[in-house]
C-alpha cells in the first residue's frame, strides 16, 4: 500500500517538475515577445514615447534573463531525477535555492511590471494619432502586454510553490520498511 501511495506522489513530483518547465518556457516566449507591440514607439512615437520605449528594452532583458534562468533551473531539476526518485539531502537544498531564486523573480517582476504598467498608462499617444488616422499604422492603447506578464508570473509562482511542496513532501514521507533496510515483517 506503501509503495503504491509513494509512486502517486512520485507521479506529482514529476509533474510539478513538467509543470515548472512548461512556466519557464511561457515565460521565455513572453519575454521574447514583450517589446513587439512597443516598437511602434521607436518608429512614429514622440521622445516620450520613444524613452518608454527604450526602458521597455531593459525591463524585456530582465524577463528573458528570468526566463533563460527558469528554463536552465527546470533542465537541473531534470537531471536531479526528480521525476524518478525522491529528493536526498543535496537535491532537497538545490531545490530549495531554486525555489527561492524563482520566488525572487516573480516579486521583483511583480513590481517591474506595475511601475512599467503605471507608466505606460501615463504615456501621451498624441505622436502616434497622426498616424494612426492616416492608416499608416494601426495601435489601440491597451495594457493587455503587462496584464499577460502579471498572469504569467503569478501561475509560473504557482508553479515554483507546488514544485517545492511535492519535493518537500516527498523527501520527508515515511519510507517502507523495505527501503529503510530494516526487515520487512508480514
Amino acid at each position: 500500500m506503501l509503495n503504491k501511495q509513494k509512486n502517486g506522489w512520485l507521479a506529482v513530483q514529476r509533474l510539478s517538475v513538467f509543470l515548472y518547465l512548461s512556466c519557464g518556457v511561457l515565460l521565455l516566449i513572453y519575454a521574447l515577445g514583450f517589446l513587439t507591440r512597443f516598437y511602434l514607439f521607436y518608429t512614429y512615437g514622440g521622445k516620450g514615447l520613444e524613452n518608454f520605449y527604450h526602458e521597455m528594452q531593459i525591463v524585456n532583458n530582465s524577463f528573458l534573463w528570468k526566463a533563460v534562468l527558469a528554463v536552465v533551473f527546470s533542465l537541473a531539476l531534470f537531471i536531479l531525477e526528480l521525476g524518478k526518485h525522491p529528493a536526498g539531502f543535496f537535491t532537497l537544498i538545490a531545490v530549495c535555492l531554486i525555489a527561492l531564486a524563482s520566488i525572487f523573480f516573480c516579486a521583483d517582476s511583480f513590481l517591474i511590471l506595475a511601475d512599467a504598467k503605471a507608466q505606460y498608462r501615463a504615456l501621451d499617444f498624441d505622436s502616434l494619432n497622426r498616424y494612426i488616422e492616416r492608416g499608416t499604422i494601426n495601435y489601440e492603447s491597451s495594457t493587455l502586454t503587462f496584464d499577460l506578464g502579471l498572469a504569467g508570473y503569478a501561475l509560473f509562482l504557482s508553479a515554483v510553490l507546488f514544485m517545492a511542496f511535492t519535493v518537500i513532501r516527498n523527501a520527508f514521507a515515511v519510507k517502507p520498511e523495505s527501503e529503510k533496510g530494516g526487515i520487512n515483517e508480514k
